[in-house]
């Protein structure tokens, strides 16, 4: 196998993304679906007899368990077979760069960058561990970018079914500055591993290096099993207090002291988020990719997008994706040349087409007000001079009740109400019809009326 195959079973190799020590990873093309996709071929006859059946047969396991895991943040696995006595796997082609390729010139990730590539990271993990799988690889350059707005895990090829029949823990499998303690000793390991593995991700991103560096594996393994990580707020005082916390759980050295599963730490970072105020919910940069990962025309300028059209697709994203939707909202400002890809961007972000086609008809509404226009930014700054003939605390008071339903698109929708209305009371029973829950909206009327001050 010192050349590269022409063609691996019925698809054509197109060149080579790749090389390690048992294997290669080719871009090759599937004629009869017609598509891109990357093919792992495995270096197995470098085993000899019984190890080389016995690799495969669990390679084979190890494929079945990866193409079990359909989710938009997993690369997809669709098919195994053997090329010349040694087995490949056929997976999702993707057009993007890893994390360590898009690491930024500064050593490291701003905090909402990292907490953006995390969370989809936990979403992932989620994903798998219901399902019984456990990564054991988690690292860098198994997270995927495409073009700043996805991320998608691969390398599910060395995880195995968290089933005693499947389980061997003869072997130490992973990379070892992202181990969890009881990986590098051998011990039989479940999904907090991964999330140690993730916390290790996550400080480094923030502070541009790893918690448990050392000059050789065994200054490494000493530090993972013994010692503390430095401190991230000696490193980065800007980095909150809360989300240090977050990764300190996360790298607690017994499994029983960390979180429980994924979808626990990414609430712990998603309240996080919610609790960093304007300065976080206001950042429109969101992937520092370096120049060559990004394709296509260059992008409008940030200010060129009108914040009132932001916050509306942001509010209703997050209705059909979560807390998630701001991050892709600010991603795809950072890559969009007009306000029609920018729409069109995030509704590829939507998995289901009938909420995909309700995002869309709903910005297309948007769009053909003309928000994103000149005339609409002066009409708008028309409006919040005419809303200034409401005692501004009570704007406040107003606000503040509004965004617990709705969250920062609240200031938008009273800025737009203020001017048609003839009274603070009946801005508050505009407003209220924004609020699709009957009891919170009751709610937030009793509020209204002084109900609840």
């Amino acid at each position: 196998m010192t050349d590269d195959p022409q063609s691996i079973g019925r698809y054509r190799i197109q060149e080579v993304l790749g090389r390690g020590a048992m294997g290669v990873i080719y871009k090759a093309h599937d004629p009869e679906i017609d598509r891109p996709v990357a093919i792992k071929l495995i270096r197995a006859d470098l085993l000899d007899g019984g190890d080389r059946t016995d690799f495969i047969a669990r390679f084979r396991r190890e494929a079945q368990a990866a193409g079990r895991c359909a989710h938009p943040n997993i690369v997809s696995i669709f098919d195994f077979a053997l090329h010349d006595g040694n087995p490949f796997l056929v997976m999702e082609f993707i057009d993007g760069a890893t994390l360590v390729q898009a690491w930024p010139a500064g050593g490291h990730f701003a905090v909402d960058d990292s907490v953006f590539v995390v969370l989809q990271l936990l979403r992932a993990l989620q994903a798998a561990h219901t399902m019984g799988i456990v990564h054991r690889d988690i690292k860098p350059a198994n997270i995927m970018l495409t073009g700043g707005t996805l991320v998608k895990v691969t390398d599910f090829g060395i995880s195995r079914l968290d089933m005693s029949n499947l389980t061997q823990i003869d072997s130490v499998i992973g990379t070892p500055s992202y181990m969890s303690p009881e990986q590098y000793r051998g011990d039989v390991v479940d999904a907090r591993s991964d999330l140690f593995s993730t916390g290790i991700v996550l400080y480094e991103m923030l502070s541009g290096q790893k918690p448990f560096a050392g000059r050789n594996s065994a200054e490494v393994f000493t530090k993972l099993l013994y010692e503390a990580p430095p401190d991230l707020r000696l490193m980065r005082p800007d980095i909150p207090e809360n989300i240090c916390a977050v990764i300190q759980r996360c790298l607690a050295k017994a499994p029983h002291d960390r979180f429980a599963s994924a979808g626990a730490v990414a609430e712990a970072l998603q309240d996080t988020a919610a609790t960093q105020g304007a300065a976080y919910a206001d950042r429109t940069i969101i992937m520092p990719l370096r120049e060559e990962t990004v394709i296509g025309n260059p992008a409008m300028p940030v200010g060129a997008f009108d914040s009132e059209l932001l916050d509306t697709l942001t509010y209703k994203l997050t209705e059909i994706m979560g807390p998630i939707a701001k991050h892709l909202v600010r991603s795809a400002v950072r890559k969009s040349t007009s306000v029609e890809l920018l729409c069109a961007s995030l509704a590829a972000s939507i998995e289901h087409p009938a909420a995909r086609d309700r995002f869309q008809q709903e910005v297309q509404r948007q769009i053909a007000r003309g928000v994103a226009s000149t005339a609409q930014r002066a009409n708008t700054t028309m409006a919040t001079d005419t809303a200034n003939h409401f005692p501004s605390a009570e704007l406040e008071r107003l606000q503040k009740a509004l965004a617990r339903h709705l969250g920062p698109v609240a200031r938008v929708l009273i800025k737009r109400a203020a001017p048609g209305a003839a009274s603070i009371p009946v801005l508050w029973q505009t407003l209220s019809a924004h609020i699709d829950n009957a009891p919170a909206r009751e709610a937030f009327l009793r509020e209204g009326t002084g109900g609840t001050r």
